[in-house]
C-alpha cells in the first residue's frame, strides 16, 4: 500500500474509524449523570414541540457520503443525518436499552437465533413514492454484504442470508452460528434503508442525492459548509403531525467551544458532543439530554508483538498509570473508568475491575523484564489532535518516572492512523475509543478470537466462551453472568486498559424541545422542534 493515501482512500478510512467508534474528541460521563446504565436520558424534562419552524444543527465535519453504506452511523458524526433522511427500522431505546420497532413492526426469533423473521409496517413509502417493502430491505442488506460496496457494516450483513416471504415479511438466517441478539446488530448496523430506485442509479447518485423514508429530504449540499433538509410531506407519520420542523440545516463547525458558544448565543440550536467538560457546562447554562454507554477511551495493546506479547509489560503499564490522575491534572472532565463497562451498566461487575495504581509493583515488573532483556520500549499510536496528545503526554510523563520503560508518541492524521492499525496492524499500543449501546455486536467483533476485526490478537478461550454466551442469550441474568466472565478475562489478560468512561450529550438552547435519544445517543429527527 502506498505511504500516501488518495483523498478517496482517506475519506473511506475516516468513515471506518468513526464507525468503529474512534474520534478525536474527549469522552466520558458526567459525575452528575443519573441516566440509566447503558442508556437513559437525563437533564431537562422534554415537552412536545410545536409544528413548523426551522432548526440549525452543528456537526464536527461534513459527510463523506449520505448513503447507509459509507456514512458514519455514529451519533457525533453522520447518524443525525441518517436519522433525518432514512428513519430507523429498529432502534435501541435509550430508556431501557431494549430493541424497539419504528418503521419495522417486529423482529423475532422462535429458535434462539437460528432464524429470524422481520415484519414491516405496511404502507410506508420512500420520498420518491416507491414502497419500503421486504424487497427493499433485502436489496439494501445484500448491497452491504458486497465487497465492492465498501460498506462499513459488511461484517454484519455478510453473516446473513435473507428471503422475501411477502410484501412486509423477510426471513433471515445468520450464517455460521446462531445469534439470539441479531436484533441489536440490525438496530445498530442495518437499520437505515435507502430507496432501491436510487440505489439502482449507482453510487454517485445514492451517495450525493440520497432518497429515504425519513422525516426530511435533502434540498441542498454545499460541500464543506452545510446541508439543508426540508420536510418530507409524505412522511409515514404525517398523520401524527410529524415531523415537527419544516426545515433543518446542518452546518459544519469542527471546534467544540465554537459549537457551544454559537448555540448558547442563539446562532444555532443543537449539537452532539462527547466532550465531558462541555456537557457539564451545558448542564448549568443551556439544555442537555445525555446517554451513558459502554466503552470509553482506552489503551489497546498489540498482544502479538513485543513488548506487549508479555502480560507483565501490559500489567506494568496499567499499574503505573492512574485514570483519576488524568482529569485531576488536565481538568478535561473525564470520568475515570473501572473497566470497559460503565459503572452504571447493568453488566458492570464490581468484583472484576482493573487493578488500582501500584507504583512499587509496576517498578518490580519493569525491573524483572529488564533483567530478562525485555526493556519496555514502545511507540504509542494516536490521532493527531490536541486532546488526545495532551492525555498521551500525561501518560508519557508518568512512565518517565521509571528507569526501564520508554514511551514514544506517534500522533498521525486520522487516515494514516487507521491505515496503520486497521489495515497494516502495525502498532504496539494505541489510543482507541468506542461507544456501545450494548455488548452486542461490537464486543464480539472486537475480541472473538476468529473475528477479522480483532486487531489486537486477543485469543482467550474463556473470553470466547463468554462472548458466545452473551450473544446466544436474551436472558438478562444469563447475559450479566456471561459479561461478568468477560470482565474477569479482560482484567486478567489486559488486552485493553480503559481510563475514561463514555457518554453522548445532545446540547441545545432554550428554544428547542422534543429531544429523544436512541442507539448510542442520536436523537429522533421527527419529534425535535421548537417550543
Amino acid at each position: 500500500m502506498s505511504a500516501r493515501l488518495t483523498t478517496a482512500r482517506r475519506t473511506a478510512l475516516v468513515s471506518m474509524m468513526v464507525v468503529l467508534g474512534i474520534t478525536a474528541t474527549a469522552c466520558g460521563g458526567s459525575d452528575d449523570d443519573d441516566s440509566g446504565s447503558s442508556g437513559g436520558n437525563q437533564s431537562t424534562v422534554q415537552g412536545e414541540a410545536k409544528a413548523g419552524g426551522s432548526m440549525t444543527m452543528l456537526a464536527v465535519q461534513d459527510s463523506a457520503a449520505l448513503d447507509p453504506f459509507k456514512a458514519a452511523s455514529v451519533a457525533v458524526a453522520d447518524e443525525p443525518r441518517l436519522a433525518a433522511l432514512y428513519d430507523p427500522l429498529f432502534y435501541i431505546d435509550a430508556a431501557d436499552n431494549s430493541v424497539k420497532p419504528h418503521m419495522g413492526e417486529s423482529l423475532k426469533t422462535a429458535d434462539n437465533g437460528k432464524t429470524w423473521q422481520l415484519k414491516l409496517r405496511p404502507g410506508v413509502k420512500f420520498s420518491d413514492g416507491t414502497p419500503l417493502n421486504a424487497e427493499a430491505v433485502k436489496v439494501n442488506w445484500d448491497m452491504h454484504a458486497k465487497a465492492e460496496t465498501q460498506s462499513q457494516h459488511r461484517a454484519i450483513a455478510a453473516g446473513l442470508t435473507s428471503k422475501v416471504v411477502d410484501e412486509t415479511t423477510l426471513d433471515i438466517t445468520p450464517l455460521g452460528m446462531p445469534n439470539a441478539n441479531l436484533d441489536r446488530a440490525v438496530a445498530i448496523d442495518l437499520t437505515y434503508i435507502a430507496s432501491p430506485a436510487t440505489l439502482a442509479k449507482g453510487p454517485d447518485e445514492y451517495r450525493n442525492k440520497p432518497v429515504g423514508a425519513g422525516p426530511f429530504k435533502l434540498e441542498s449540499w454545499t460541500r464543506g459548509s452545510q446541508q439543508v433538509y426540508v420536510k418530507n410531506e409524505n412522511y409515514w407519520q404525517k398523520d401524527k403531525g410529524l415531523p415537527k420542523l419544516d426545515k433543518l440545516t446542518i452546518k459544519n463547525v469542527p471546534d467544540v467551544k465554537q459549537q457551544y458558544n454559537t448555540v448558547n448565543s442563539g446562532g444555532a440550536d443543537v449539537f452532539l458532543s462527547s466532550d465531558n467538560a462541555t456537557i457539564a457546562q451545558a448542564q448549568k447554562e443551556i439544555g442537555v439530554v445525555q446517554r451513558s454507554v459502554e466503552g470509553g477511551q482506552m489503551i489497546q495493546f498489540n498482544m502479538t508483538r513485543p513488548p506487549f506479547n508479555d502480560p507483565r509489560a501490559r500489567q506494568a503499564i496499567t499499574l503505573a498509570l492512574d485514570p483519576a490522575g488524568i482529569p485531576a491534572t488536565l481538568s478535561n472532565g473525564y470520568v475515570p473508568a473501572k473497566n470497559f463497562f460503565s459503572q452504571k451498566s447493568p453488566f458492570f461487575d464490581p468484583a472484576n475491575v482493573q487493578a488500582a495504581p501500584d507504583k512499587a509493583k509496576a517498578k518490580q515488573l519493569f525491573d524483572d523484564l529488564e533483567r530478562e532483556g525485555k526493556k519496555v520500549e514502545f511507540t504509542y499510536l494516536l490521532p493527531q489532535n490536541p486532546s488526545s496528545v495532551k492525555v498521551a503526554e500525561y501518560m508519557q510523563s508518568r512512565l518517565a518516572e521509571y528507569k526501564n520503560v520508554s514511551m514514544k508518541l506517534e500522533p498521525l492524521e486520522i487516515g494514516a492512523y487507521i491505515e496503520k492499525y486497521a489495515i497494516r496492524k502495525d502498532f504496539q499500543a494505541m489510543l482507541f475509543q468506542q461507544w456501545l449501546a450494548d455488548p452486542e455486536p461490537l464486543m464480539f467483533n472486537n475480541w472473538f478470537s476468529k473475528s477479522p476485526l480483532n486487531f489486537i490478537g486477543w485469543n482467550n478461550p474463556e473470553a470466547d466462551a463468554a462472548l458466545l454466551a452473551g450473544r446466544n442469550s436474551t436472558d438478562p441474568t444469563a447475559r450479566k453472568a456471561a459479561y461478568s466472565q468477560l470482565q474477569k478475562a479482560l482484567v486478567a489478560d489486559l488486552p485493553v486498559w480503559t481510563y475514561a468512561e463514555s457518554s453522548i450529550g445532545v446540547l441545545f438552547n432554550k428554544k428547542i424541545t422534543g429531544v429523544v435519544q436512541y442507539n448510542t445517543g442520536v436523537f429522533f429527527m421527527d419529534r425535535i422542534g421548537l417550543k
